[in-house]
């Protein structure tokens, strides 16, 4: 998503909140994912080692031709050489897609999407590609989207994704959960080794998950030379269906979250948004690595160069971002600072009621407003010096957190992490 520079508070490091009694036995910070939630990969050895198609023009009828080769419901690879044509629908499940090495890049004379996964899909592997984009000025162009219901083990893996530029929507690698239900949602999505870079965003951003997503992987990519977010894990937006409570007020759905994510060991240079026109050129709060809205989501061991923000964990929308944990992460040369907490609108949905909190009619004038809840923040190395930046800043409704982090200074030292209406809750050891 975008973030509206005129709309962002400057907060202090120190936010002192009252506590209620009912709130005295909340815990601080996140509770430990480890590798329990982690997509599955023993699938991926069914797919031969040698092609079984290969696809010297229209990939989509490579595709087709899977069934006589291999059989209905069988595992299929196919071979992508420099003469495939883009762009392909895929909703065959079991099916490979594989680049040859050094091959020429894919490319459509088209706008639009290039490579889509669509509902009811599984066991599909996009490996070794070299997909180019174009400009479309204020059209929409996304490399590789994954959207609907129903998708699951999905690996995008080793690919070479640059140059798509729109002036208000861009994607390099996307994936949208749309499903009503935790069953019908998309999970076992990994996104791996790629390198996305030279794109021209708008409001969008290079890798996301967005909506009802659980159970996936963001690792070892690199993104560079982008402007607008590199990595984004969103909920809130109205992805997935929204609902109402019992007095009629509008909320995005509880499954309306990217959930059970892992974003590691990633490598981000070079994001501005100094020549994206959805900012009006010049340099916003954007950061390289961003949870809007996601929860239960690790991050570690990534490193961030040359940004706006290096990390966020918000929440824009009515949403909770919560149980995220931040380790082994670091930053340098950021330039508003590493590491951004908190809603940046003064006050929060639930202090505020009169908040429009339907994802599908809300504008950026009242974004910002979500919780942040349940964090642990340690052992990061956030180096940027500047005696303009803080390292780390607090904007507002950051409670039950654990931020390990010089500069950073307690709040709500009672020990439960909680605080009244929309005051920060902040703990500096474990």
């Amino acid at each position: 998503m975008k973030k509206i520079l005129s709309v962002l508070c400057s907060a202090s490091l120190l936010f002192v909140g009252t506590v209620t009694f009912a709130e005295a036995s909340e815990k601080w910070g996140a509770k430990e994912m480890g590798d329990k939630y982690r997509p599955s990969r023993n699938w991926m050895h069914y797919f031969s080692s040698t092609p079984d198609v290969i696809a010297n023009g229209s990939i989509a009828s490579a595709i087709d031709r899977c069934d006589d080769v291999v059989g209905e419901n069988h595992y299929c690879v196919i071979e992508i050489g420099n003469n495939a044509i883009l762009p392909v629908e895929i909703y065959r499940s079991k099916t490979k897609l594989i680049g040859v090495d050094e091959m020429t890049p894919l490319t459509s004379n088209s706008n639009g999407t290039f490579i889509y996964i669509g509902d009811d899909t599984q066991k599909v592997v996009i490996e070794n590609l070299n997909i180019q984009g174009h400009s479309v000025g204020d059209d929409a162009i996304y490399a590789l989207i994954i959207e609907g219901k129903n998708i699951k083990n999905i690996m995008i893996k080793n690919n070479d994704i640059h140059d798509f530029n729109s002036d208000s929507a861009a994607h390099g690698i996307a994936v949208y959960g749309t499903a009503s239900s935790n069953k019908k949602g998309i999970y076992n999505i990994m996104i791996e080794g790629n390198s996305v870079h030279d794109m021209r965003t708008g409001s969008s951003e290079s890798i996301v998950i967005n909506g009802n997503v659980r159970r996936w992987e963001i690792r070892n990519n690199d993104v560079y030379s982008v402007n607008n977010i590199a990595i984004d894990a969103i909920g809130g937006e109205g992805t997935s269906p929204s609902r109402k409570d019992k007095k009629g007020r509008v909320f995005p759905g509880r499954l309306d979250a990217a959930r059970y994510g892992y974003i590691e060991d990633n490598y981000v240079e070079d994001m501005h948004t100094t020549d994206n026109p959805a900012y009006n050129n010049n340099e916003s709060w954007a950061a390289a690595i961003y949870v809007d809205g996601g929860h239960h989501i690790h991050i570690a061991n990534n490193v961030v160069l040359d940004t706006p923000w290096g990390y966020e964990i918000g929440a824009e929308n009515c949403i909770v971002s919560r149980q995220i944990t931040m380790e082994g992460n670091s930053a340098e040369e950021s330039v508003f600072g590493d590491l951004l907490l908190g809603g940046y609108a003064k006050k929060g949905f639930w202090a505020d009621k009169s908040i429009n909190c339907n994802p599908n009619s809300s504008s950026d004038k009242s974004e910002g407003h979500g919780y942040v809840r349940y964090l642990t923040v340690k052992e990061n190395q956030f180096q940027t010096q500047e005696s303009s930046v803080d390292t780390v800043s607090l904007g507002y409704r950051t409670t039950h957190a654990i931020v390990i982090q010089e500069g950073v200074e307690a709040s709500n030292a009672q020990g439960n992490g909680s605080a009244r209406g929309d005051n920060n809750a902040i703990k500096i050891t474990e």
